[in-house]
């Protein structure tokens, strides 16, 4: 991802484990969550088929994202509900 773009996997023991590509694979098993700094946003992405331990676990690492970045917000978001903005941000490295 580009350097205005962190991108994390929250996994099945509720760690943050980043990615490290240019290319993120959007996976409905999976919570991700990306630190766009350029809008100063956490987007909170939570695959349909994602395990509800993980999406419990990521609303707690966005919050303490959070408090890393005070001036962020965060925008949850759905599977099949990605607003233009994430779409633009992401889209063209999403597979």
């Amino acid at each position: 991802m580009s350097h205005l773009v962190d991108a994390y996997e929250i996994d099945s023991q509720a760690r943050m484990v980043e990615y490290k590509t240019d290319r993120v694979r959007v996976d409905t098993n999976k919570v991700l969550i990306f630190v766009v700094h350029e809008t100063k946003t956490i987007y909170l992405w939570r695959g349909n088929s994602a395990q509800i331990f993980e999406k419990l676990m990521a609303t707690r690492v966005a919050a303490h994202l959070s408090h890393r970045y005070p001036d962020y917000r965060i925008r949850p978001i759905k599977e099949g509900a990605e607003p233009a903005a994430f779409k633009a941000i992401i889209g063209e490295k999403i597979n």
